[in-house]
């Protein structure tokens, strides 16, 4: 579960590199340059594994979709999302998609949760309660966290649907078809959501973004492929509510937000959740 935990730090992370990025780009530009910074990098694993499986049978079209969802569709909720709220009330709104993972799955898939999950999954919901409904923050956007909510619906999607991909492709390989094709589909919606096209490059927006890129895009998504191939879909969605925690704490040390002292009990609370998933047994 170690590659699940990284993932969920750089996912988390990514809204502070967001902020410093918008200070020079557009929201929608943020996205669509963090995302050719990661498929060119993976290019070369995709070369390669069409030459090494020219005659493979392959679903494109199910990889593409799971691209699109996993990539511009929940990046573009975010961080549209993060331009009308603050970077810890984003972050802070992460913390319900282990929930979210559980109703997709009961309504759409039929998988049913055991109780454990739902109580641990309901205990990092009252956390993101407490950090995001009694935060003074007044930056805080009814608007901006009803889009990154809408964000935790698209990634319950994506993650179950990935995981029957996962069976059959090595994660890096996934991660590489998904990212670039995703992008590829995502290209007009990115384009077409851009409301300003002037671009001031800094140094600190150079540095987020590759950090968005490498990071946030490349490593956190080979991570996640990787733990959630080896993991159980409702125990995975466990680990998502750990962004906010990550997110809330780097946004106090580098943006200078802060929080309450219930706000706090939030963070414990959603840090608990995720502590006893580690040492559930298999099948919980």
């Amino acid at each position: 579960m170690f590659y699940l935990l990284l993932a969920s730090f750089l996912w988390g992370t990514s809204f502070i590199a967001g902020k410093f990025a918008y200070e020079t780009l557009d929201p929608a530009l943020v996205v669509l340059f963090r995302l050719i910074i990661a498929g060119v990098i993976l290019f070369p694993i995709t070369l390669r594994f069409i030459k090494e499986n020219s005659k493979s049978e392959v679903n494109w079209r199910r990889i593409a979709l799971l691209g699109f969802l996993t990539y511009p569709a929940t990046f573009l909720l975010q961080f549209i999302g993060l331009q009308y709220t603050s970077a810890s009330s984003a972050a802070t709104m992460i913390g319900i998609e282990p929930l979210m993972v559980i109703l997709v799955g009961q309504l759409f898939f039929k998988e049913k949760a055991s109780l454990t999950i739902w109580l641990l999954g309901t205990i990092a919901f009252i956390g993101v309660f407490l950090l995001v409904g009694l935060s003074d923050n007044e930056e805080i956007s009814l608007i901006g966290c009803l889009l990154v909510l809408a964000s935790t619906i698209v990634v319950a999607l994506w993650l179950r649907l990935s995981k029957s991909v996962l069976g059959n492709l090595n994660p890096k390989v996934y991660t590489a078809l998904s990212l670039q094709l995703g992008t590829l589909i995502g290209l007009p919606f990115m384009l077409l959501l851009v409301k300003d096209w002037n671009i001031n490059f800094s140094y600190s927006s150079i540095i987020a973004l590759l950090y968005l890129g490498i990071g946030c895009s490349l490593f956190a998504n080979w991570a996640w492929n990787k733990g959630l191939s080896e993991t159980e879909t409702n125990k995975s969605g466990i680990f998502l509510a750990l962004e906010p925690v990550f997110g809330v704490l780097f946004s106090i040390i580098l943006l200078n937000d802060s929080l309450s002292i219930t706000s706090w009990v939030g963070v414990a609370l959603v840090i608990l959740s995720a502590a006893v998933c580690l040492v559930l047994p298999k099948k919980n």
